[in-house]
């Protein structure tokens, strides 16, 4: 199959084709099959024909509309088989009791994938927040403000590296992070993350191996010390 992936970092790609029209939506009856694959459906608005992918969650129906998607819309009319390639879909909601936040998981490759961020709740459109990469986990801020998700990717080194996309829950959208400790680059895949936690809403620690530059040499060396050195940075979100 040919995979075609999206070489962009962090883009807002939902765009309105109409007012009323929503990149994703939950169906208000619970479905009566939760194991059913993902599907492409199609139904008539307006006179007009509009594509949907619909996923079973455990309790809920979800569809999302390709016209308000147009990344996902054109990834799925370059692949040879789209049914096969919507099966390998995976749709996740993550756990905020505020919220109705939901992850996509699509074009995979050697275990790497990209990642569509959709919020079910007023206007909202999706983000993509990383692209070749691997979800790891979700960090929830302390007043569930805002959300931060670690992203690994195996370098040419054949080490993992991170990075983390933080989102801001109310005005619904994607924060930039300033290094406070010191002016070295953490984010975008250039180093693994030991530990991440929030301090408080506006700012994260990150404690990143203890070695003057990342490589595989130095991160081994490390190892082999017990990994007990670590050196710890504070990121805090901005607009």
């Amino acid at each position: 199959m040919i995979k075609k992936f999206i070489m962009i970092s962090v883009l807002l790609v939902a765009a309105g084709c109409s007012s009323n029209s929503k990149a994703i939506e939950k169906v208000d009856t619970v479905p009566l099959e939760t194991e059913k694959q993902p599907a492409l459906i199609e139904q008539e608005e307006e006179d007009e024909i509009e594509q949907y992918i619909e996923f079973f969650l455990n309790d809920e129906q979800v569809l999302i509309n390709l016209q308000m998607v147009p990344i996902l819309k054109e990834y799925l009319n370059g692949v040879k088989n789209r049914k096969a390639t919507i099966n390998e879909m995976k749709l996740e909601r993550l756990p905020l009791d505020d919220h109705q936040i939901y992850l996509l998981e699509f074009s995979c490759f050697s275990e790497a994938c990209s990642y569509l961020l959709f919020n079910q709740s007023g206007e909202n459109p999706a983000y993509l927040v990383a692209d070749l990469a691997k979800f790891k986990k979700m960090l929830v801020s302390p007043e569930e403000s805002k959300v931060a998700i670690q992203f690994g990717r195996i370098n040419n080194q054949n080490f993992e590296t991170d990075h983390l996309v933080v989102t801001d829950l109310k005005q619904w959208k994607v924060l930039s992070l300033n290094n406070e400790t010191n002016d070295a680059n953490i984010l975008n895949y250039k180093w693994p993350y030991v530990t991440v936690h929030w301090i408080d809403e506006e700012s994260l620690n990150v404690n990143i191996p203890d070695v003057i530059e990342p490589s595989s040499q130095n991160f081994s060396e490390w190892s082999q010390l017990g990994e007990s050195t670590l050196t710890e940075t504070i990121l805090t979100t901005g607009d």
